[in-house]
């Protein structure tokens, strides 16, 4: 619990002034930058995100590492966005399950509603109504919760407690393991789920506490087959990255190899740095395909590839951030 009763010791926790306090929540405006994150391999599916900026950027740091870092516990059920736990915690609970069953909350963060954060601060944290109110000022944008936001992972994780306790207990009665990755839902266990009701139980639940799922998005499956979670999958009893990926990233080291020697580049230009956090994720994953994927990337001559790319005209391909015309949804 917060437990912070008085402005005045939240305003010190913060190091602000009430009055620069004042002036920052009047014009949020004046701190936020609406991006669109693009993926070049995923050139026709952008993510918007907020960025933060200035003043307004540090209160939400210093309230997300002074306050809700150093007194709220995350849930027990979730992997994303907690200290400690990552994709691989978050599979790895259903390594040996027999069948899967995987969906996501839609439109997540802008579902959680300014009033519901309000609620939050106010009556599961317990801070005064002015201090509930402060903060859910710093916490939100256009009144939500939104992806790129310091403080989002953690608030959304409070927020959705009771549908993990839920959640939890539901699967504990029938010896079912739970998970989840920020909006992402995994549960497996001996039976088919997709003869069971348990994907309509889900959704009951969720519903309960005013968030949807997309039954089109659900997913039913075998880990070690033809499903995986946070896109890892299961090989004989331990993780995996994607088949696809391990297919793409063993494509693009030929393809450096190719272009180390002046012949035929399919492309698109990764350099060093790309290919090795590429082969780096992949053996944290599964440290078994150390050996073969860091001798590939060894025997490539980085060097020249990086002087035949620039010869070439080549331009580097990655993540780009840009100004987004319109706002952000509500």
């Amino acid at each position: 619990m917060l437990r912070i009763r008085q402005t005045k010791h939240l305003l010190e926790t913060l190091g602000v002034s009430s009055d620069e306090l004042s002036a920052i929540l009047a014009n949020p405006s004046d701190y936020y930058e609406e991006l669109l994150l693009t993926d070049p391999q995923k050139p026709h599916k952008p993510r918007a995100v907020v960025n933060v900026t200035g003043r307004l950027r540090t209160l939400q740091s210093r309230l997300y590492r002074r306050v809700l870092l150093t007194k709220l516990c995350p849930s027990i059920h979730s992997h994303g966005g907690v200290r400690g736990r990552s994709i691989k915690t978050n599979a790895e609970p259903h390594l040996g399950s027999a069948f899967v069953f995987r969906t996501d909350i839609s439109d997540f963060y802008p579902s959680i509603h300014f009033r519901r954060v309000y609620r939050l601060f106010a009556e599961r944290l317990e801070c005064s109504p002015d201090v509930a109110r402060i903060c859910t000022k710093i916490c939100t944008y256009r009144h939500h919760l939104a992806l790129g936001l310091i403080c989002s992972p953690i608030l959304a994780d409070q927020v959705l407690a009771r549908v993990d306790r839920r959640l939890g207990g539901a699967c504990a009665k029938e010896n079912l393991t739970y998970t989840r990755y920020v909006d992402d839902i995994a549960i497996s266990g001996p039976f088919d789920f997709e003869k069971s009701g348990f994907a309509n139980l889900v959704q009951r639940i969720l519903a309960t506490d005013g968030f949807k799922v997309n039954p089109q998005k659900h997913v039913f499956g075998s880990l070690a087959k033809d499903c995986t979670i946070t896109n890892l999958r299961e090989v004989r009893g331990h993780l995996d990255v994607r088949h696809e990926y391990v297919e793409e990233l063993q494509r693009q080291l030929a393809d450096a190899s190719s272009l180390a020697q002046d012949r035929e580049f399919e492309g698109p230009y990764y350099t060093f740095g790309q290919i090795l956090g590429r082969v780096r994720f992949v053996c944290w994953v599964n440290p078994g395909r150390r050996r073969d994927l860091m001798l590939r990337l060894r025997s490539v001559n980085w060097r020249t590839v990086k002087a035949i790319a620039r010869k070439r005209g080549y331009e580097v391909s990655k993540k780009t951030l840009s100004k987004r015309d319109g706002p952000l949804a509500q």
